[in-house]
């Protein structure tokens, strides 16, 4: 390849990675070089000073610790109520190897990615990489506030407040606990708004005709378990855990 053609495909390549960022996350990149490298898998990458490759590997490394930092402080803020152990599980549903590879797909990072693999196929992992390398290269960019930001309005989009509260089946639990105790448990839609396309339910959990606890979201089954655990913190039950 000329270097007239190296150019103009390196310069067309800088305007499509500023145009994803600026599409995805609101914001145009300052060091381009930067979504470069994170896109960069260690297939296409060359050796540089001290024997380090210019691969994305290095800014994987700093994304996964400042994505461990953005959830864990979102969750503490979401969920004020929750014990650190809760917290701690919440967190690892969201930042495990299956959720960040599916953040990645859902971004479609592999078109951006430079990889020179053959013909062997494109695994989840390699995507899920380059998604929390592109989190370390936002992070360098642009400050931990801006990362956070987009990070936090990516959480939202994939419904993540919904995820978390599936770890634990409150409502089961809940369910169990009201039996074995020979106590009354319903569950009432006390408002039901239209948001867009999508209805937004808020639902009472009852107790012996009690009020203990109350949850929202667009989905009834999510506004149930949202009240159960809330209903669960408030009677005092988790020493069952």
């Amino acid at each position: 390849m000329s270097f007239p053609q190296w150019f103009k495909r390196s310069t067309q390549r800088q305007k499509d990675l500023s145009a994803f960022v600026k599409k995805q996350f609101g914001f145009s990149p300052r060091k381009i070089e930067l979504y470069e490298q994170a896109f960069r898998h260690s297939s296409a990458s060359k050796r540089i000073q001290g024997g380090i490759k210019n691969s994305n590997e290095r800014l994987e490394y700093l994304g996964d610790a400042v994505l461990d930092t953005i959830v864990a402080e979102y969750l503490y803020i979401q969920y004020p109520n929750l014990p650190e152990g809760e917290l701690t599980k919440m967190k690892a549903k969201v930042v495990n190897r299956k959720t960040l590879n599916r953040f990645g797909e859902n971004l479609e990072l592999e078109k951006h990615l430079q990889m020179r693999l053959g013909k062997q196929e494109v695994h989840q992992t390699i995507i899920g990489n380059a998604f929390e390398a592109l989190v370390g290269a936002m992070y360098l960019d642009r400050g931990f506030e801006r990362t956070a930001k987009a990070i936090k309005a990516l959480l939202q989009e994939n419904n993540i407040d919904e995820s978390v509260h599936l770890i634990t089946d409150f409502k089961s639990r809940l369910h169990e606990w009201c039996q074995k105790e020979k106590m009354s448990l319903t569950f009432e839609v006390i408002e039901e708004n239209q948001q867009g396309k999508d209805n937004a339910y808020v639902i009472a959990v009852k107790v012996n005709d009690l009020v203990q606890g109350q949850g929202s979201a667009k989905s009834k089954k999510t506004a149930e378990q949202k009240a159960a655990k809330e209903a669960f913190h408030r009677l005092n039950l988790d020493d069952l855990d």
